[in-house]
């Protein structure tokens, strides 16, 4: 007599539990490596987000404001209009007060309403990098 051959029940409801195992392994892991890419995604949106007031001031031959709050948020403005507005989804710190700045029309980032230039940085923290975007004394903007 031959015997009949298949997956039994057990069988297949083992290989579901070992696969159940290893997606619960495996998500987090991957959840984790795309926060970190998120982090330094949202750096270098706010990067292009700076050197975009930048050449929009040098281009109008006038101020414009980059507000940046401690939840990602921003907001680009010129003489009162709003140029652009958008979130970085990642928590921001930075060396200038308040997290605004205004780019001349030289291209120098200074204090709002103030005169002379001023360096500063953005800290950009995803959950596991964190990244600074520096604005440098010239108005250079780089992220690092």
């Amino acid at each position: 007599m031959r015997a009949e051959r298949g997956t039994t029940m057990f069988e297949v409801v083992t290989a579901l539990a070992v696969l159940a195992v290893l997606a619960a392994v495996a998500v987090p892991g991957a959840a984790r490596v795309r926060a970190g890419v998120s982090g330094a995604e949202a750096a270098r949106r706010l990067a292009l987000v700076l050197r975009s007031a930048q050449a929009e001031a040098q281009s109008r031959g006038g101020r414009v404001l980059v507000e940046v709050a401690g939840d990602g948020d921003y907001r680009v403005t010129a003489a009162g209009e709003r140029l652009a507005s958008g979130r970085l989804d990642a928590a921001v710190q930075s060396t200038y007060p308040g997290g605004a700045l205004e780019f001349s029309a030289r291209g120098w980032a200074a204090l709002p309403g103030a005169a002379s230039p001023r360096a500063g940085h953005f800290t950009v923290a995803g959950a596991t990098s964190t990244r600074t975007v520096v604005v440098q004394l010239s108005g250079c903007v780089r992220c690092t």
